[in-house]
């Protein structure tokens, strides 16, 4: 699980730059690239949250879970 967060990070990291860098101008390169940030922190902060903890939860009462 640390893996896919550090993947996904890593990811947002390269696209989002990388999709926004097609705009006209640097300015609308920048307003694209700050949106896609904010946008990209607030649902991540938003599964780190909720679904995180439901999943971490899910692997916890899974059999194979307790037999280790």
């Amino acid at each position: 699980m640390q893996k896919m967060l550090l993947m996904t990070i890593l990811a947002a990291t390269l696209l989002i730059p990388l999709f926004s860098a097609r705009g006209g101008t640097v300015k609308a390169a920048i307003r694209r690239s700050v949106i896609a940030t904010t946008v990209f922190c607030v649902v991540y902060w938003l599964a780190l949250m909720f679904v995180y903890p439901m999943l971490e939860s899910q692997k916890a009462k899974t059999p194979a879970a307790e037999q280790h």
